[in-house]
């Protein structure tokens, strides 16, 4: 038996110590190395889909910015009007290519498929044409293959075979379309290829399988072509590090041994935070850090269930978001986020520890405030809430302005479950919508009243507008400099026989939403151009519901009305709010070109209310913009309204547009206005809504004081 002595015997257990812990090390390292292997994987992928969906989307940017410069084009309309002679037409299209960079243009009967007119460079017109014929033909079989067009207006990226294009259709009337190709030229390859951080951008002809590329469809049918890049980073590269990084690790087990103990640790602790977070996200709104529904209802039915036993009520007030698409449409859907953010801020700064605040999702909030003794309490809460979403929102130097519309219940006065105190809310919040938003509505027992009402004008509304009981009366507009009449504006009005003055926005509202609106457009239409043939040189204004303008034969309808009339076209001023233009731009851009084509004029109205307005004069061809009433209201001679005031008129004259204010009630506005060079004047200063009549007596008395101030009077 041989004897050990105890040291050998120490430095054996140590030995045999370390050797699991070797072992734990390269399996712990073996395991990391995976992971890691796996991650740099995933992040090559990642990159790979990154590079690709950046691409597309600057290919689409390029096709779309085109779109929108042709669609801008003022000569479309000549397009429009020398469709049956082609020599002018090619001249038009010849100008076109010139201003708007397009390498080929043609103008195509979408029937027939025929090209009326070509325009473009002599090397590739000829196959451009051919190329677009075939797509056009095979347009008018739609779903055939994702080569057809729309034969609307539309943008696409695609290949002649050689080259990559853009390809635009732009509708000319109903029965033509614009089609035009600008090719992406190797310096345009070269600047996305810097610009998106994508190497070496360069066309493969052919059909390529590997990751980094990006296939265009065929203009017709073409081999295929390809854009091809080489990747920013491989994978490779990271497994590399890994492999120098083990290779270390394995030459330094004891401190690694640490190490591996210190990243289990820190692993651990990564875990249990990321579950935390994920309880957290699951009631929480992601964005703003605020509750979500989930959890405010989980409060709200937790805190009704104790009200016996306590001697308050609770508060629930929802919060709806003003203009808050308009933030969105117009700066971007960054800075609606920060809106949301800074506002749950502001509001969360106005309440108490006890109170909650949650975001249900989109621009709504609800509110729970607790140990209410009065409704003064929550009223003056709800005001706090409203004056902290009037003060500006910037981001980026950028101004940005909204409001709070908001509904309030109470429990147990409205109810004692979720369900119905939510519902009371939410009707006390279509009530504050309803009476104008930027406000508070506490929910009441008799809002039944107001159903009623609505149910009254859904039934009766029918027949008044085919019965005529229906009446119309007109509010001048003026000269800003001689005070002269220069045209009028037609609104509504009901007075029922039972229930008396039935408000426009009550009836008109039932109307959109019961199907009306459209015949009742049409009475109010007729009637207006009827009264106003009898008034030689004046306009008249009618407004255009969004519904009404969308109707397929809408342009035609008002050629007829003008017809019967015997009215000229160009004294029929139809004012449309940017809501008209919101849902379907493209049917409204050529609904439009139809209507100037008859002459008619455009006016865009409660110009200001929207943050997208300088949007559609861009894109829109608009004869006038009024300014809304709410600008006036609160103008001062060197107030913000002033100034924002003297920028639209001054924007308005340099774009070519007459500019209309409305609201006008004092001498200092129209002062102010006629200062800054406002063309026309609307309101309460001049003259209320009158009748036909009243305007009869108002133009016969300007002639008579025209008769009198001339010389031959004297």
């Amino acid at each position: 038996m041989q004897i050990v002595p105890a040291r050998a015997k120490k430095a054996q257990g140590a030995s045999l110590s370390i050797v699991p812990i070797f072992l734990l090390v390269l399996s712990v390292m073996a395991s990391m190395a995976l992971v890691a292997q796996r991650a740099a994987t995933r992040q090559e992928q990642f990159e790979l889909t990154r590079e690709k969906h950046q691409l597309s989307q600057s290919l689409s940017f390029e096709s779309e910015n085109l779109l929108a410069n042709v669609a801008r084009d003022d000569t479309l309309g000549n397009l429009f009007q020398h469709q049956r002679n082609p020599a002018l037409a090619e001249a038009q299209l010849v100008g076109l290519n010139t201003r708007t960079t397009l390498d080929f243009s043609a103008l195509v009967d979408k029937t027939s498929g025929q090209v009326i007119a070509e325009a473009g460079d002599s090397d590739t017109a000829a196959q451009r044409k051919a190329l677009i014929v075939e797509l056009i033909e095979s347009s008018r079989m739609r779903g055939v293959s994702q080569a057809t067009l729309g034969i609307g207006r539309e943008a696409r990226i695609v290949h002649d075979g050689s080259s990559v294009l853009s390809l635009i259709a732009v509708p000319i009337g109903r029965n033509m379309v614009l089609v035009g190709t600008k090719a992406f030229t190797p310096i345009m390859l070269r600047r996305l290829s810097t610009m998106l951080s994508v190497p070496d951008l360069r066309v493969f002809k052919g059909l390529v399988l590997q990751e980094t590329s990006y296939v265009v469809q065929p203009l017709g049918s073409q081999p295929p072509l390809s854009l091809i890049w080489t990747p920013s980073r491989k994978a490779a590269e990271t497994l590399a590090d890994l492999a120098f990084f083990g290779l270390i690790a394995s030459l330094a087990v004891a401190a690694i041994a640490v190490l591996v103990f210190k990243r289990i640790r820190a692993s651990t602790e990564a875990i249990l935070v990321r579950e935390a977070k994920a309880s957290h996200e699951a009631r929480h709104d992601p964005l703003s850090g605020l509750p979500n529904r989930a959890v405010f209802c989980e409060l709200l039915a937790d805190n009704i269930e104790d009200l016996p036993h306590r001697d308050s009520s609770i508060a629930v007030l929802l919060l709806d978001l003003d203009k808050f698409k308009d933030v969105n449409d117009t700066y971007g859907h960054a800075a609606g986020d920060k809106v949301i953010i800074d506002f749950g801020n502001r509001v969360r700064s106005l309440l108490r520890q006890t109170d909650v605040i949650a975001r249900l999702g989109g621009d709504e909030f609800a509110v729970m405030q607790m140990g209410i003794h009065t409704h003064m309490e929550t009223t003056r809460l709800a005001q706090a809430i409203i004056d902290a979403a009037n003060r500006p929102f910037t981001m980026d130097g950028a101004t940005m302005r909204i409001g709070v519309t908001v509904g309030i219940s109470f429990a147990p006065d409205d109810g004692m479950d979720v369900a119905t105190i939510l519902r009371a809310a939410d009707t006390a919040l279509y009530r504050a919508k309803n009476e104008g938003r930027n406000r508070f509505a506490l929910y009441e027992h008799r809002m039944t009243e107001a159903e009623r009402i609505r149910k009254l004008v859904d039934d009766e509304l029918r027949g008044a507008i085919e019965r005529e009981e229906l009446t119309l009366v007109y509010q001048p507009q003026v000269h800003a400099d001689s005070g002269r009449i220069a045209s009028v504006e037609a609104l509504v009005r009901w007075r029922h026989p039972v229930h008396g003055l039935i408000s426009p926005a009550t009836f008109i509202s039932a109307a959109e939403e019961r199907g009306l609106i459209v015949p009742l457009g049409d009475w109010v239409m007729r009637r207006a151009c009827r009264d106003a043939a009898r008034w030689p040189g004046l306009r008249v204004g009618v407004n255009v519901s969004a519904i009404q303008f969308r109707q397929s034969h809408f342009p035609e309808n008002v050629a007829t009305i003008i017809r019967e009339a015997n009215l000229e076209p160009h004294r029929l001023e139809l004012e449309l709010t940017e809501g008209v233009l919101v849902e379907d731009a493209d049917q409204a851009e050529a609904a439009m070109m139809e209507l100037r084509a008859i002459g008619v004029k455009l006016a865009l109205d409660d110009f200001g209310t929207g943050y997208s307005s300088l949007i559609y004069l861009r894109r829109f061809a608009f004869d006038k913009i009024k300014i809304d009433k709410s600008f006036l209201d609160s103008m001062e001679a060197t107030g913000e309204s002033a100034i924002l005031v003297h920028s639209v008129v001054h924007l308005g004259r340099a774009l070519g547009l007459e500019v209309t204010a409305e609201g006008v009630e004092n001498e200092d506005q129209r002062r102010f206005l006629q200062a800054v060079g406002c063309h026309y004047l609307q309101g309460y200063l001049f003259s209320k809504p009158v009748s036909a009549e009243a305007i009869d007596e108002m133009l016969k008395a300007e002639r008579d004081q025209s008769a009198l101030a001339s010389p031959d009077a004297a």
